[in-house]
């Protein structure tokens, strides 16, 4: 027999080293993988919100077609750019422009209690293309952190626009 060989026994520190380092790595990737999928869950929220939203203001339309299209043909009561809150006192004598005013308020009041405001652009619109008859009803909120910088601004905003035909 070799007097010199020795037989091995347990690891040496070096193995332990690199099964710690390779442990660490896996753990780090789980946690990011846990992080993104938080941040995705929420986007998935409010994207599910604005859906929601945006079909409930077409039901509320639907219910209301006098204020869709006034018989005494001006403008829809529905349509809003985002600049000044409705105000349904302004019509009160006006019933289906009243309604109209009222739905948007609480619409409006519902986007802000249920999606993050966005960046820049108001929260929700409603315009209509005279052309086809069609209004187009367009929800905005804040999204994910695209660039990565930390800061949200007008170009992580997500949208949802819904075309109706009333």
């Amino acid at each position: 027999m070799n007097r010199y060989a020795r037989s091995q026994r347990g690891v040496s520190l070096i193995e332990v080293m690199v099964a710690i380092v390779v442990f660490g790595i896996g753990m780090l990737g789980l946690a990011l993988l846990q992080t993104k999928g938080a941040q995705f869950t929420k986007e998935s929220s409010s994207r599910t919100n604005a859906i929601i939203q945006a079909r409930s203001l077409a039901d509320a339309m639907r219910a209301n077609p006098q204020g869709v299209d006034p018989a005494d043909g001006s403008s829809s009561y529905y349509i809003y750019d985002g600049s000044v809150a409705p105000n349904p006192a302004s019509c009160a004598s006006n019933p289906p422009c009243a309604q109209a005013k009222t739905d948007l308020k609480n619409w409006l009041d519902s986007l802000k209690n249920s999606t993050i405001a966005a960046k820049g652009v108001p929260a929700g619109k409603v315009a209509r293309d005279a052309n086809l008859g069609t209004f187009t009803i367009t929800v905005s909120w804040n999204g994910l952190d695209l660039n990565g910088d930390k800061q949200l601004t007008a170009a992580d905003n997500g949208t949802y626009s819904f075309s109706m035909l009333p």
